[in-house]
């Protein structure tokens, strides 16, 4: 099993210089939670005061409620345009050496819990055989590949607007609907979660390439510390 509490102490630095990123771009680290909660709320607020048929083909499915309605319109008019504020709002920010400093802190931080972890599963692989060492690397190899972050980070963000636009329940099998249908309370913090992971997603969107390039100069530090130990171990004594 791999210890992944190796990794701790890193993932802690991870997030605290996240924190310190959504002070310096919002004012308060609590800035997504509170938007979330507050683009909830405003929603049901709105579903108890104004009847709303729906705007698009899921709020205007069949079995709908007014709060189902007012909590997949607004989610979806909303995000839409969460992700340009947020890149706009960094780009605003970029410049500023205060920012950057903050900025640079959590690229280390994560390119070092990303090579602290690569050891803990290199340590692992150890005792597995050439053949599912060379599968594992490959895995591992695709799954970093900045282009293939970048789709899957852009596939969970917009999928999910997607399918609060185009996706409509199975009206004859409840099972299957039960995330667009579901108890319009549980549909709210489902809602309040995809408000929230825009955020952490869109500054990991921002600084994949700095990460890798990071993370590279980390490699190739390590690289040449082997290479000096190698070479002591060698010395006759």
């Amino acid at each position: 099993m791999r210890n992944y509490k190796l990794t701790k102490k890193e993932g802690k630095v991870v997030a605290e210089t996240q924190q310190a990123l959504y002070r310096a771009l919002f004012g308060s680290v609590n800035f997504p939670r509170n938007l979330s909660i507050f683009l909830v709320g405003i929603s049901l607020f709105m579903a108890t005061l104004v009847l709303h048929e729906g705007w698009f083909p899921t709020s205007q499915s069949q079995g709908m409620s007014n709060y189902h309605h007012w909590l997949y319109d607004v989610y979806v008019m909303v995000s839409i345009f969460i992700v340009p504020l947020i890149y706009l709002r960094f780009r605003q920010l970029e410049g500023s050496v205060a920012f950057r400093r903050k900025w640079n802190a959590y690229i280390r931080a994560y390119a070092q819990y990303q090579f602290k972890l690569k050891q803990v599963v290199e340590s692992v692989d150890d005792d597995r055989s050439s053949q599912q060492k060379l599968s594992d690397s490959m895995t591992r190899h695709f799954l970093k590949h900045p282009w293939f972050q970048y789709l899957m980070i852009g596939v969970v963000i917009y999928g999910c607007i997607a399918m609060y636009i185009w996706v409509t329940p199975f009206t004859s099998s409840r099972g299957s609907s039960f995330w667009i249908l579901a108890w319009w309370p549980i549909n709210a913090v489902i809602i309040g979660m995809l408000y929230y992971i825009q955020f952490p997603l869109m500054l990991r969107c921002l600084s994949i390439a700095k990460i890798q390039e990071q993370y590279g100069i980390l490699q190739l530090k390590a690289v040449r510390e082997n290479s000096v130990n190698n070479m002591v171990e060698k010395i006759p004594n």
